[in-house]
C-alpha cells in the first residue's frame, strides 16, 4: 500500500511541476508577443504589398487612357510655324525668250505660321477646322523681292458620308473600359486579400503545430522521467520505458522541422508584406460569423453587375460589332464630302497682305468605288460576322460558367460553417480524450500505443479545425470577389480612387 502512494505522490509532483512550467513559459510569451489577427494582415497587405502598388499603376494607366479619350472629344488647338527657312538652289525654270527649260539659281527666305482649331464631332465623324495663316516670301539676288500672303480666317469640314466611324464606337467603348478598370482594381483588392489569408493560415498553422511540438516535447520528457521511476519499481517493461524515450528523440525531432517550417510560413508572409509583420508577432485565429447567410439569387445577380470577367465578355461583343461595321464600310464605296471658307490676299507689303481681303472657296467630293477585288471584300465581311458569331457563343458560355462558379462558391460557403464547428468539437473531444489518456496511461490503464494514437489524433484535429476555417474564409472572400460586395456589412466595395492616383 505504501508503495502505491508512493507512486501516486511522484505522479502528482511531476504533474504539478509541468504545469507550472507551462504557465510560466505562456506568461512570458503574452509579455513579449502581439497578436495578429487575420484582419490586421488583410489591412498590412492593403498598405504594403507589391501587388497593390502594381494593380494601383494598372489602374493609372487605364485612368490616364480614358482621360485622353475624353480629351480627343475637346476642341484642339495648334500652332505651327517656320519662322526662317533659307534656301539656294538651281531650280528648273521655263525660258520663254528661247522657249526651252533651263536651270536657275534662287536663293529664298520664306517664314510660315499657322493657327488653327479643330473639334471632332462624335456622333456623324465630322472634323470642323478653323484656321489662320501667314507667309512671307523674299526673294534674295540679282533681283530682290517680298511678297506676303494671308489667310485672316478659313472656315471648313470634312465629313465622311458613308465611312466608318471610329468615334461613335470609342464614345461607346471608353466608359466601359473605365468602369471595368475600376472593377479589375477592386477584383485585384480581392486577390491580394486571398492570398493574405492563405499566407495567414499557413503562418498559424505553422505556430499552432509548433505550439503542440512543445507539448509534446515537455510531456514525452515527463513522461521517460515518470517511466524510469516505474522501471526501476518493475511497474513496466523494457520495451515500455524504450518507446517513451525514443518518443523523447522524436518529440525533439519533430519541434525542429515545426520550427523550420514556422520560419519558412514568417518569412513568406514578411516577404508578401514587405517586413511589415510586427516583431514577435503570434497568430490569433479569426472567428466564424454565426448569422451570416450569403443568398445565393442576390450573389448571381451582384456577380453579373460588378464583376469585370462579365463586363469584359460585353465589351467583346461590342468590339466584335464594331469590327464588323468597320469591315462592311471599310469594303465598300467610300463617299466623302470637303468644303471650307475663308479671305485670302497677297501684297508686297504686310498691310496689303491684310486688306482687301479675297473669297477664297473650296468644295470637294470624293467617291472610290472598288470594281474587282476577287472576292476580298467579301471575305473580310464572312471573317468579322463569324467574330461576331463566336463572340456571342463565347458570352453565352462564360455567363453559365460564371453562374456555376458563384453558384458552387455560395452553396460551399454556406455549408462550411458546420463543418468548421465540426471540427471545432473534434479538436475539443480529442484534447479532452488525450488528457484523459495521459491520466490513465501514467495509472496503468493505458499502453504507449494508445497514448501515442490519441496524441496523433488531437494533432491531427488541430489541424483540420484550422484547414477547416481557413476554407472558410478563403471561400468568403472568393465570392467577395465575384460579387464585389461586402456580405458582412451589405455594402458595396467601395475604394477612393482619386486617393489611389496621388500615391
Amino acid at each position: 500500500m505504501s508503495m502505491k502512494i508512493k507512486q501516486i505522490t511522484i505522479q502528482l509532483c511531476v504533474l504539478l511541476s509541468f504545469t507550472n512550467i507551462i504557465a510560466q513559459q505562456s506568461n512570458t510569451i503574452s509579455t513579449i508577443s502581439q497578436k495578429i489577427t487575420l484582419q490586421d494582415i488583410l489591412e498590412l497587405a492593403s498598405k504594403n504589398s507589391l501587388d497593390v502598388f502594381k494593380a494601383k499603376r494598372q489602374y493609372g494607366v487605364n485612368y490616364w487612357q480614358f482621360r485622353s479619350f475624353k480629351s480627343s472629344l475637346l476642341p484642339k488647338i495648334d500652332f505651327e510655324t517656320r519662322p526662317f527657312t533659307f534656301n539656294r538652289a538651281l531650280i528648273e525654270r521655263y525660258d520663254s525668250e528661247q522657249n526651252i527649260d533651263v536651270f536657275r539659281q534662287q536663293q529664298t527666305i520664306n517664314s510660315y505660321a499657322n493657327l488653327s482649331l479643330s473639334q471632332n464631332i462624335g456622333v456623324t465623324g465630322t472634323r470642323l477646322f478653323v484656321n489662320s495663316s501667314f507667309n512671307r516670301l523674299e526673294n534674295i539676288g540679282d533681283l530682290q523681292t517680298e511678297s506676303y500672303n494671308a489667310t485672316p480666317v478659313r472656315i471648313g469640314l470634312v465629313q465622311p458620308i458613308m465611312a466608318f466611324n471610329s468615334f461613335k464606337w470609342q464614345k461607346e467603348i471608353a466608359p466601359l473600359e473605365f468602369q471595368k478598370a475600376k472593377q479589375d482594381f477592386l477584383y485585384e483588392l480581392q486577390t491580394i486579400n486571398l492570398k493574405s489569408v492563405d499566407l495567414f493560415f499557413q503562418w498559424a498553422l505553422a505556430s499552432k503545430k509548433v505550439e503542440i511540438a512543445k507539448e509534446n516535447k515537455v510531456s514525452a520528457e515527463k513522461l521517460f522521467n515518470i517511466g524510469k521511476k516505474r522501471y526501476d519499481l518493475i511497474a513496466i517493461e523494457r520495451s515500455d520505458l524504450l518507446n517513451l524515450e525514443l518518443d523523447v528523440y522524436n518529440a525533439n525531432t519533430n519541434l525542429t522541422q515545426n520550427l523550420q517550417d514556422l520560419q519558412k510560413a514568417e518569412s513568406e508572409l514578411k516577404l508578401f508584406l514587405r517586413d511589415q509583420l510586427p516583431q514577435h508577432a503570434i497568430p490569433e485565429l479569426p472567428e466564424l460569423i454565426p448569422t451570416l447567410t450569403i443568398d445565393l439569387n442576390k450573389a448571381i445577380d451582384l456577380a453579373y453587375q460588378n464583376n469585370p470577367d462579365i463586363l469584359d465578355l460585353k465589351l467583346r461583343k461590342i468590339e466584335a460589332l464594331r469590327d464588323l461595321d468597320k469591315a462592311i464600310k471599310d469594303n465598300r464605296f467610300d463617299l466623302s464630302l470637303t468644303a471650307s471658307y475663308g479671305l485670302n490676299q497677297q501684297a508686297n507689303t504686310f498691310v496689303d497682305a491684310y486688306g482687301r481681303f479675297l473669297d477664297q472657296q473650296m468644295i470637294a467630293i470624293q467617291l472610290n468605288v472598288p470594281i474587282l477585288d476577287w472576292g476580298e471584300r467579301r471575305g473580310n465581311i464572312k471573317t468579322a460576322k463569324m467574330n461576331r458569331d463566336v463572340a456571342d457563343i463565347e458570352l453565352q458560355q462564360n455567363e453559365d460558367t460564371y453562374k456555376q462558379d458563384i453558384t458552387l462558391k455560395v452553396l460551399d460557403f454556406n455549408l462550411q460553417q458546420e463543418l468548421v464547428l465540426g471540427a471545432l468539437k473534434t479538436s475539443e473531444i480529442s484534447k479532452e480524450s488525450y488528457n484523459l489518456t495521459v491520466k490513465r496511461f501514467l495509472s496503468g490503464s493505458v499502453d504507449f500505443l494508445n497514448l501515442t494514437s490519441t496524441r496523433k489524433a488531437w494533432q491531427q484535429a488541430n489541424e483540420n479545425y484550422i484547414q477547416a476555417l481557413q476554407s472558410y474564409w478563403a471561400l468568403y472572400y472568393n465570392v467577395q470577389q465575384l460579387t464585389l460586395y461586402d456580405f458582412i456589412t451589405n455594402t458595396p466595395l467601395v475604394q477612393d480612387f482619386n486617393e489611389i492616383l496621388e500615391d
